[in-house]
């Protein structure tokens, strides 16, 4: 009862008010209108007990509540007693501590908030392993993947939900070219599985999908980053008398190390730009590039190279996504 109140209370006197202003000033009075930049800052999220000695490997933000964020962290090498991954839910109004912490029997790679659940968080780890916290919950996961050949039995870095509010599913991929679909409620088996395989690899032919997206309002065809640096079109589903798989014939060939972030641009504004899509890497770049169409499969093989690389970094490119209301903008992390 103590903890719950005393976030309330804490939430309240972190609310950026004026409690003094005055509402009798003419509608034309400017004068408390903020100079400066136009980005500030807000604030710095760390616990003592649960951030130090843990390296942050992914943030999102909730679509539902958007004063609440959650990042996830591997493990403590100063104290072998903690759990291996933990995953904090972070809010705007309570700086002082999280509003939630979740713990993994393996390092986090990925996390998000479910898009269609309000209380359900998601988490893809190190072993291979998916899995489902709720924050009605204590801190261990409700629902988690086997460890078997069922699932992923490889890192996985890269997941995303697709579908509507009734029929949705959450895709995830591991290092081993292991594309898995899942239903929430059901984390026994994944419901379909599909395993990227490319020729031109050599030994196993399996690709290393280190992120991949999906265009908005696609559920079929999405684009993977390997490994190796190149980019590959796939589908879930064989279309047009073509396989399930990746699309043997484009490669979007650019960087030249691993591809750690891909965001395909939203559909926002007048105009559409959801052919275009952003990578980044740890070759220091991030790099714009032109989705092909799916409607106009190559006959032969063909080197999409990139519209334009920004090469302002000296140092590994992490992450990288678009703005969700400006067109021309992008933020992008090393």
């Amino acid at each position: 009862f103590v903890e719950h109140t005393s976030k309330i209370v804490e939430r309240a006197l972190n609310e950026n008010y004026d409690i003094m202003k005055d509402y009798t000033t003419s509608e034309g009075d400017d004068s408390e209108m903020p100079t400066g930049p136009c980005v500030k800052f807000l604030c710095s999220h760390f616990d003592e007990r649960w951030s130090k000695n843990r390296f942050v490997t992914d943030v999102n933000w909730s679509m539902k509540n958007p004063e609440l964020s959650v990042a996830s962290y591997n493990k403590n090498p100063i104290n072998m007693n903690d759990p291996d991954g933990i995953v904090l839910v972070w809010n705007l109004r309570l700086v002082e501590r999280p509003e939630f912490v979740f713990h993994s029997q393996s390092d986090v790679l990925t996390t998000m908030f479910s898009e269609f659940h309000n209380n359900l968080i998601i988490g893809g780890t190190y072993s291979g392993q998916i899995l489902l916290w709720d924050t009605r919950a204590k801190s261990l996961p409700v629902l988690k993947t086997p460890l078997s050949s069922n699932g992923h039995t490889h890192p996985v870095y890269s997941m995303q939900m697709v579908g509507t509010q009734n029929a949705h599913n959450l895709i995830t991929a591991s290092t081993d070219g292991l594309v898995c679909s899942w239903q929430l409620d059901m984390l026994l088996q994944p419901t379909e599985t599909l395993e990227l395989v490319h020729s031109t690899h050599n030994k196993t032919e399996e690709v290393s999908v280190t992120s991949f997206c999906f265009p908005d309002h696609e559920t079929s065809a999405f684009w993977v980053g390997t490994e190796e640096g190149n980019v590959y079109q796939a589908n879930r589903f064989g279309h047009a008398g073509g396989k399930a798989g990746i699309n043997p014939y484009d490669y979007y060939k650019g960087h030249w190390g691993p591809v750690t972030g891909l965001h395909f641009h939203p559909l926002v504004g007048p105009k559409d730009f959801s052919d275009l899509f952003l990578t980044s890497s740890v070759d220091w770049t991030v790099k714009l590039w032109k989705a092909k169409s799916i409607s106009k499969p190559s006959a032969g093989e063909q080197i999409i190279s990139p519209i334009y690389s920004f090469e302002g970094t000296d140092d590994y490119v992490y992450d990288v996504k678009w703005s969700p209301t400006n067109p021309a903008m992008f933020a992008s992390v090393d």
